[in-house]
């Protein structure tokens, strides 16, 4: 994100497909938590996502306790809010914890 021109082998360009991530799942490979960063519900938790599927992505994770990050989790993607700056609300993906029942 943005879509990259160049394959990263260095051997396709503008070869491409847009893939929809609205639905998508991946694994946190690893993470970290920010205790520093300003955040409207701090802690920040920022990770690494394997999609299924192919992609990797870091993302910040919400709607989750610091406490439950943890390598291995199942994460699916959600448009969240992220500031307001002159009166424009500005929303981006986030990852979310994906929850059985």
């Amino acid at each position: 994100m943005p879509p990259a021109r160049v394959s990263s082998d260095g051997l396709h360009t503008d070869e491409m497909v847009a893939v929809v991530m609205a639905d998508a799942e991946g694994t946190v490979v690893t993470f970290t938590i920010d205790r520093m960063a300003y955040s409207p519900s701090p802690p920040v938790v920022f990770a690494v996502v394997d999609f299924d599927g192919g992609g990797r992505l870091p993302l910040e994770l919400t709607d989750l306790d610091a406490a439950e990050a943890a390598i291995g989790q199942r994460v699916e993607m959600t448009f969240r809010k992220l500031f307001t700056a002159d009166g424009i609300v500005n929303y981006f993906w986030k990852g979310r914890l994906v929850r059985n029942g």
